[in-house]
């Protein structure tokens, strides 16, 4: 449970601590409650989907042994084979796109980390985090590297620790927006907080290498509320010390001390463990998707380098983090995490073919579930409008095999 619950908190934290302090500056003070809601609102669907491996575990025993692809499962347990290939086709989209921006700001965390020492570009530093990170992939399942989410989470307390010390060091007169921005900006930082707290993807796979997976509902609680206690310091803390001012990556931000170079390379140790945790999901539905044997290496070889050639690929052709991150998150994040966690709950509760029996279910809880996804329809809508729209407005940087 302790180990999930790590897993769970180590895969999430890094890249909203880096970006929620800008998300702040677009929404004003009202994106504090905002976090705290999207938080509670991630955690209970998160039981939900944990609920519904349960069910599914329950009705069909061969499903309590290891499965690749566990959230597509659910799916067409719920919704039927069309829903499982479209789930499985968000997951891959989803951490694969969190790939891209891990890597990212690992790639601009350690450049601006050795700046001085050695000159190199962002391109080539994405090249050699990327290079680094391709043997770490040859994990097989979360089972084998659940040490991970401990380095993860740990070097993302104690770099937050640093970032805020830093910032009260960094306190000067400033003047800045008490408010909101205007529509497009709020709903572009609304997508950056959706995926904050955009999990839900690895969850099943997480949950399915569990010994005892009743203990899966009290990892939830304990990782969410980690990740608040993290978030909201930094994210408080940046919006009212740098304002306006304060960059897409808050680390940018910060006065080059000793502290946030610590920092820096204590969140930079964040990504590529993070990194680990969420492109696996990925590696097991591309060989379910193939057909590859568990006990052959070589394929298995074939298949996770050949997805890491992509990660660098889009890597090296996307220029900026901020936008993609909020597109990510009012599209595949809203779906995986906030709309269909619930709607397949309520979909298994109901269900009574053959001996199945539907699940008694409290009239507020079918309440909730219908807000959550009302919430993650409309705000995903949104964002992706939003974020789409800043993609098509700004001129876009050269690709680095282009320069």
């Amino acid at each position: 449970m302790k180990q999930t619950a790590f897993l769970i908190a180590g895969e999430m934290a890094g890249s909203g601590v880096l970006a929620l302090p800008r998300a702040l500056v677009k929404t004003g003070w009202l994106g504090v409650p905002i976090i705290i809601v999207m938080c509670a609102m991630a955690a209970f669907s998160g039981k939900r989907l944990g609920d519904c491996w349960s069910m599914v575990e329950a009705r069909n025993p061969d499903m309590r042994s290891r499965q690749r692809n566990p959230y597509a499962i659910i799916a067409d347990q719920a919704l039927g084979k069309v829903w499982s290939v479209i789930v499985s086709m968000a997951v891959t989209v989803t951490l694969f796109g969190a790939s891209v921006v891990y890597l990212l700001l690992a790639a601009q965390i350690i450049e601006q980390v050795f700046q001085t020492l050695v000159p190199i570009t962002l391109c080539t530093w994405y090249l050699i985090v990327a290079a680094a990170m391709t043997p770490l992939m040859l994990f097989g399942t979360p089972k084998d590297f659940s040490y991970l989410g401990i380095i993860a989470f740990g070097a993302t307390v104690v770099a937050c620790i640093l970032y805020f010390i830093q910032m009260m060091n960094d306190i000067r007169p400033f003047v800045f927006r008490w408010g909101i921005h205007g529509f497009q900006d709020f709903f572009l930082a609304f997508g950056t907080i959706m995926f904050a707290f955009g999990g839900a993807s690895t969850f099943p796979t997480i949950q399915n290498d569990m010994t005892d997976k009743k203990g899966f509902s009290k990892s939830l609680h304990y990782s969410f509320a980690a990740i608040l206690i993290l978030y909201l310091p930094i994210a408080i803390g940046g919006y009212a010390v740098y304002g306006e001012a304060v960059a897409p990556n808050v680390a940018s931000s910060l006065s080059a001390t000793p502290l946030t170079l610590a920092g820096n390379l204590l969140m930079a140790t964040h990504l590529v463990a993070a990194f680990i945790i969420i492109v696996n999901p990925v590696c097991q539905e591309m060989e379910e998707l193939y057909n590859v044997p568990r006990e052959s290496t070589g394929w298995r070889m074939l298949v996770r380098v050949s997805i890491m050639l992509g990660i660098l690929f889009i890597g090296e052709s996307v220029p900026r983090f901020y936008t993609v991150l909020a597109l990510v998150g009012g599209t595949t994040v809203a779906l995986l995490t906030f709309v269909l966690p619930s709607y397949c709950y309520l979909k298994l509760v109901e269900q009574t073919q053959g001996s199945q029996t539907p699940v008694d279910t409290p009239g507020w809880m079918k309440l909730v579930c219908w807000e959550v996804i009302a919430v993650g329809v409309i705000g995903g809508l949104a964002a992706t409008y939003s974020a789409i729209s800043a993609i098509f407005s700004t001129a876009q940087a050269i690709p680095c095999y282009l320069r």
